[in-house]
């Protein structure tokens, strides 16, 4: 049995990185570990098992307000792991880990660039231990201008969401990570599917960087009904928004009153489930038109609604790119778009065709227990073992 320490800052935002946390947590007590959460406010019980589906009861509770309360608090522990996205916090304990949802990365162009070059920089002077006074400040120059990521390396252990995180964590902090899907809650059966196409996640306006890009699933939609293939059906977009993406969602919602199409902006879970057990194939879009070695953090890392929408025997149709290319395999669960196009074609092709449609969400299904919270369970017992 391990002491062992789970931190996050957001624990009562009930966010995909506290569903990690709280996961890891679950797993970790009822394998006989003495498991203590630390945070900067108690951890609400109750509100956690009905928004999350966890049972944090038999945590312990320290509080810390920061990385560095954080780090000090590690050293009393014989694990720390550290769920805080865009957490810097150097571990003190004998063991630790990082768990990634995305690495950080420089956000503007000069500051991207300005990294890049001290990081050249730096390795260019590497090989000569004396060099000229000159040339010395030189070096302390771009060693203050590289993006610090040295505390990354402090850990024993860092697990990303997916291996397209992985490959970003490596190239951004040079450091090597393992794979440690997300623990996804499957539908365990599904009702009735019907001719409906949904979409499942936040709206983001599209200023903010990381979109999902309904506009251009609407506007896919709008061209399929302008073909009168698909008259018997209708779109489902479902989403979280705040105040900030107002006037994308207006937009969409303006959009919409002349097709078969519902925005449902802040809808109660209720309706997510009878989405979920009714609809027949999922459409994703984020990612789409943009370039993944200049924004690698507008795609989607992971793509937990995908895993859910597969459970319930959903076909997915994903943006070819990122971790949606992970779970779905192409004509085997769903399929993958890279054109608008090709996002229109397989959807009329799924419509038409019953028996490709129920070879591919039986698949789905399948494929979806591999992303389960067992799974999760699984893995991180032999990454910590």
């Amino acid at each position: 049995m391990m002491k062992i320490a789970i931190y996050n800052l957001y624990w009562s935002t009930y966010g995909g990185g506290e569903q990690v946390a709280a996961a890891t947590a679950e797993h970790l007590v009822a394998d006989g570990h003495d498991v203590t959460l630390l945070g900067p406010e108690l951890i609400d019980i109750e509100t956690t098992r009905q928004r999350l589906g966890r049972d944090l009861s038999q945590c312990g509770y320290q509080r810390v307000t920061d990385d560095v309360e954080a780090a000090a608090a590690s050293a009393g522990f014989d694990l720390f792991i550290n769920c805080t996205y865009l957490s810097s916090a150097v571990p003190q304990s004998e063991r630790s880990m990082y768990y990634v949802h995305f690495p950080g990365v420089p956000r503007s162009t000069r500051g991207k660039v300005s990294s890049f070059v001290a990081s050249t920089g730096v390795r260019a002077l590497a090989p000569f231990t004396s060099l000229p006074g000159p040339l010395q400040g030189v070096r302390a120059g771009f060693e203050r201008r590289v993006h610090d990521v040295s505390w990354a390396q402090k850990y024993t252990l860092v697990a990303a969401n997916s291996a397209f995180t992985a490959k970003w964590v490596k190239q951004l902090w040079d450091v090597d990570a393992e794979t440690l899907y997300p623990p996804v809650d499957v539908v365990p059966e599904p009702t009735a599917h019907s001719p409906l196409v949904m979409s499942l996640g936040r709206f983001f306006d599209r200023s903010f960087g990381h979109c999902k890009k309904q506009d251009v699933l609407l506007d896919a939609w709008q061209l399929i009904e302008g073909r009168y293939s698909m008259d018997e059906w209708s779109v489902r977009m479902i989403g979280g928004a705040d105040g900030s993406s107002r006037d994308y969602v207006l937009g969409l919602r303006r959009q919409a009153l002349t097709l078969r199409a519902e925005i449902a902006v802040n809808a109660p879970r209720d309706l997510v489930q009878e989405t979920l057990g009714t609809a027949s194939m999922l459409w994703h879009a984020a990612g789409f038109g943009e370039d993944a070695t200049r924004h690698p953090d507008r795609f989607e890392h992971f793509g937990i609604a995908v895993v859910e929408a597969m459970s319930a025997g959903i076909v997915p149709v994903v943006f070819a790119a990122a971790g949606p290319v992970e779970i779905v395999r192409h004509d085997i669960d769903g399929y993958h778009w890279s054109t608008v196009e090709e996002l229109i074609s397989y959807t009329e092709r799924l419509a038409s065709d019953h028996n490709e449609w129920t070879r591919l969400s039986r698949s789905a299904r399948s494929r979806a227990q591999e992303f389960s919270n067992e799974s999760f369970g699984e893995r991180l017992r032999t990454l910590i073992k």
